[in-house]
């Protein structure tokens, strides 16, 4: 059976596919979504949700600030549109250091994070402890940056899908399968499970780390590879609050507005194994325990692991694929997803509608 009721389709419901999709709707397309699984169910649930990106990256760095910017307009347009609260959050970041090697790192960042606009402020140790009273006492000091955010993963994702349906929509979850269908040098659409066609002008694939075997079946090879990444979502004791992002060597802490923190992470060669772990539990709680101390009595509400997709530049890949008629990337944003997720929707909508440029060094090759 073929179906024909979309000019795009996009492959892939986690928060990058569901931005795409949002934007592409609110361009007044039509597009379809399909996703094998719940949306936002991957990498996009298990991810901590920081919005500020860190990097040394300069190209990296301008994505980021630029989609940094969109999210307190974008977050009133969702909930508008779909209703679907995404957990925003404005909060303080503190990245702090536990020996005098940490410290040096960190003061040795002061200037360049001055120079791309994050106003940061070093701390020491006991004034670091005025900000964040719960941290622990051997932080020697912190890197404070006060304009910082967070948000849910999930539920961003939720939210773009629920504003793009209102807007006009289509999305299928739950397929048992779904594979790409090239016909004379054409990507024409996607088969699912069932065996339902379903026909596009442009299918844009946007599966995260299962973006490889999926072009694979089309005679495509992408450069991403799966990361696992583990977190796991906590509860402190009964009146205590994480109130800022806080960031140590090879940990996260990120609270969200329901009293929550999720805590992390691991990056490990697993394959395409997402199950959660003792092992990377108890790496996790080794490295956040020390900096936040009331962690050892937190209740523990899940374990949460996805599949980061990694690229060998550190760059995601963006754009219609060369030699590859009616197939677009938007994958490989590997731990930095969910903040890159708006200008990465944007900037994916306005190629495939108006063809505006992408730059080089994120196209397809």
């Amino acid at each position: 059976m073929s179906t024909r009721a979309n000019s795009i389709i996009v492959v892939g419901g986690g928060v990058i596919g569901c931005s795409i999709l949002y934007f592409l709707a609110k361009r007044g397309l039509r597009p379809m979504l399909v996703e094998v699984g719940e949306v936002g169910s991957g990498a996009s649930n298990a991810a901590a949700g920081s919005l500020l990106v860190r990097t040394e990256d300069e190209r990296l760095h301008k994505l980021a600030a630029a989609s940094f910017r969109m999210f307190p307009d974008l977050v009133s347009e969702l909930m508008d549109l779909g209703g679907t609260d995404p957990m925003y959050s404005r909060t303080p970041r503190l990245d702090v250091a536990l020996d005098e090697e940490g410290e040096i790192e960190l003061k040795g960042w002061l200037d360049h994070a001055a120079l791309r606009g994050y106003s940061p402020e070093w701390v020491n140790g006991d004034d670091v402890r005025s900000i964040e009273p719960l941290l622990g006492p051997d932080i020697l000091g912190g890197l404070h940056i006060g304009r910082s955010a967070n948000v849910s993963g999930k539920r961003l994702a939720c939210a773009f899908v629920n504003a793009a349906k209102t807007l006009g929509a289509e999305v299928r979850t739950r397929l048992r399968q779904v594979r790409l269908v090239r016909r004379r040098g054409k990507v024409t659409g996607v088969q699912t499970g069932d065996g339902e066609l379903l026909e596009a002008d442009l299918v844009t694939l946007a599966a995260g780390a299962w973006s490889r075997p999926i072009a694979a079946a089309v005679g495509l090879d992408i450069d991403v590879t799966p990361a696992k990444g583990q977190t796991i979502r906590l509860r402190l004791a009964c009146g205590e609050h994480l109130s800022a992002n806080i960031y140590g060597p090879d940990a996260i802490l990120v609270p969200r507005p329901d009293g929550s923190l999720i805590a992390g992470y691991t990056i490990e060669d697993a394959g395409f194994d997402c199950t959660p772990t003792v092992s990377g539990v108890r790496h996790i709680l080794d490295r956040t325990v020390p900096l936040l101390p009331a962690l050892a009595h937190a209740a523990v509400e899940r374990p949460q692991a996805g599949l980061r997709p990694q690229t060998s530049s550190g760059l995601p890949i963006l754009g219609r694929v060369p030699d590859f008629e009616g197939l677009a990337l938007a994958t490989g944003h590997y731990r930095v997803g969910v903040a890159l997720s708006p200008i990465t929707g944007r900037m994916v909508a306005d190629h495939l509608i108006d063809g505006a440029p992408i730059p080089a060094e994120l196209q397809p090759t």
